[in-house]
């Protein structure tokens, strides 16, 4: 069913950004579940990545956090009141969601930034594009901050792309980032420096990070593994298999 907004629902301006799922349970349309009496708490500035294989319900997770979809059974809260009692409008605002893919626009690299925050000042969009790593690749391009891009920022390789898409989190300082497989179209090398800025953003901030390589997600507090339905595996457990012979290759150094 469409998700609906309750008669005299809540407005919110900015979250904590304490997180919980109470039991909840989701599948889409008439399908078998993909989640399955799901329980987790996260404690608002905490930064969780979430591993598991392809299908298992990890962006389906994110997705029920901004109430893109209602689960079919348990509840959600946000800093303690259930999502279904917030505006939705509201409710969104405040989540900034990074994806595999930047979605860009065919106008300049200013107005994309800025598409985070209409009205910005070009001192706030270099800051952003700053803080992003990004500042120093515009202004090498001869138009600089008025550089089109191009339709989806194909004139700009993937991790300036996704540098452009950090900016725009920088600018828009959501106390929510969803980071969905945000580097995995850019090189090894690229990938560090890119998680370099993204785990500045990350500061203070509630964040959900989903990444297929384990070693994207070591900077997170905890680290839990979507396995069957459920969320089955901590950080403890992922990092004591890193340390257990013949698994130190995964680990870092």
């Amino acid at each position: 069913p469409d998700v609906r907004e309750r008669l005299n629902a809540r407005s919110i301006k900015r979250a904590n950004g304490r997180i919980e799922l109470r039991d909840v349970s989701f599948g889409y349309d008439e399908k078998p579940n993909v989640l399955e009496r799901v329980s987790l708490s996260v404690p608002a500035g905490t930064s969780v990545g979430l591993s598991g294989a392809t299908g298992a319900g990890k962006t389906t997770l994110v997705s029920l956090l901004a109430r893109f979809y209602d689960p079919r059974q348990g509840r959600i809260l946000l800093d303690g009141i259930d999502l279904r009692d917030y505006r939705i409008r509201d409710l969104r605002a405040q989540f900034t969601f990074m994806l595999q893919e930047p979605v860009l626009f065919s106008t300049s690299i200013a107005d994309n930034v800025a598409y985070a925050r209409p009205g910005a000042s070009f001192e706030d969009i270099v800051k952003a594009t700053r803080a992003a790593g990004a500042h120093d690749f515009v202004t090498a391009l001869p138009d600089q901050y008025d550089t089109v891009v191009g339709e989806r920022g194909m004139s700009l390789s993937g991790g300036e792309r996704q540098r452009l898409s950090l900016a725009r989190a920088f600018l828009y300082d959501a106390p929510i980032l969803i980071l969905d497989e945000p580097t995995s179209s850019v090189d090894v090398e690229t990938e560090a420096s890119i998680i370099e800025a993204m785990y500045e953003l990350m500061a203070g901030r509630t964040t959900f990070m989903i990444a297929h390589r384990p070693t994207t997600l070591d900077g997170c507090d905890r680290i839990w593994t979507l396995v069957n339905k459920r969320v089955v595996e901590t950080d403890e457990l992922l990092r004591s298999r890193r340390k257990s012979p013949g698994a130190s290759r995964s680990s870092r150094g």
